[in-house]
């Protein structure tokens, strides 16, 4: 049995002195979530999760075009105390960077590399000027729960509590980072039903971008610092 803990606490302070009326500022939401699990479920990616790139001369950066990086493999790994039903949901610590790769591609098998801005997470910033995009997503054929191959399937808002149902994205791919509330799971193949699973493997790629070298200080170094966390939500 498990109990999902919501709260929505919305505090607001008015003041007035004596002969004044009252008038309501701004106001903010401030929400509280949690979960109570029987099990839980452990995520693991190699290399501690760190995507080093080492050093790149200056030389190589494009002054008039954004410069593609090359696409970094690690494995993601998933084990649960007992089988659940799980979905992942990536927050972009870097939101405030993203650059618009106009004209670029990611090099995603699963659809032919095709560019997306809502997939791109920031690279930081050097000075005032953001350095670049950075995308995570997993192929298709990688996945396996259980050992068996499975679709992915994505919804829109926090699964317990949206009335959107899960769906199978056009490409297949797994993009482990997406404009909006995304949520990712994993179906039965043909299927969009998410499935208690133990244990699920496969493998994690990552491609940066870099901006413009004309919008970059390039006689100087810059440290590219992309950072997401990915999360385990339990269904």
């Amino acid at each position: 049995m498990k109990a999902v803990m919501r709260k929505t606490l919305l505090a607001t302070m008015l003041a007035a002195t004596a002969g004044q009326a009252m008038a309501a500022g701004d106001s903010v939401d401030v929400k509280v979530r949690g979960q109570f699990v029987p099990a839980a479920c452990t995520t693991t990616v190699s290399g501690g999760g760190t995507v080093d790139y080492g050093t790149i001369k200056a030389e190589t950066i494009a002054k008039d075009d954004f410069t593609m990086l090359a696409v970094k493999n690690l494995n993601l790994s998933i084990a649960c105390e007992a089988p659940m039903k799980i979905a992942l949901h990536t927050t972009d610590m870097r939101a405030d960077s993203t650059v618009t790769l106009t004209g670029k591609s990611w090099n995603v098998k699963a659809q032919g590399g095709a560019y997306s801005s809502n997939t791109s997470l920031g690279l930081g910033k050097s000075g005032d000027k953001n350095i670049g995009s950075w995308a995570m997503w997993m192929e298709p054929d990688s996945i396996k729960a259980d050992g068996n191959a499975v679709d992915v399937i994505a919804i829109s808002g926090l699964p317990t509590a949206t009335t959107d149902s899960w769906s199978k994205p056009g490409s297949g791919t797994t993009w482990l980072a997406q404009t909006g509330d995304s949520y990712k799971s994993w179906a039965a193949t043909g299927t969009t039903t998410p499935i208690a699973l133990t244990t699920l493997n496969g493998t994690l790629s990552v491609q940066a971008g870099i901006n413009k070298g004309s919008e970059l200080d390039l006689t100087k170094t810059v440290t590219l610092d992309g950072m997401a966390t990915l999360q385990v939500f339990y269904l």
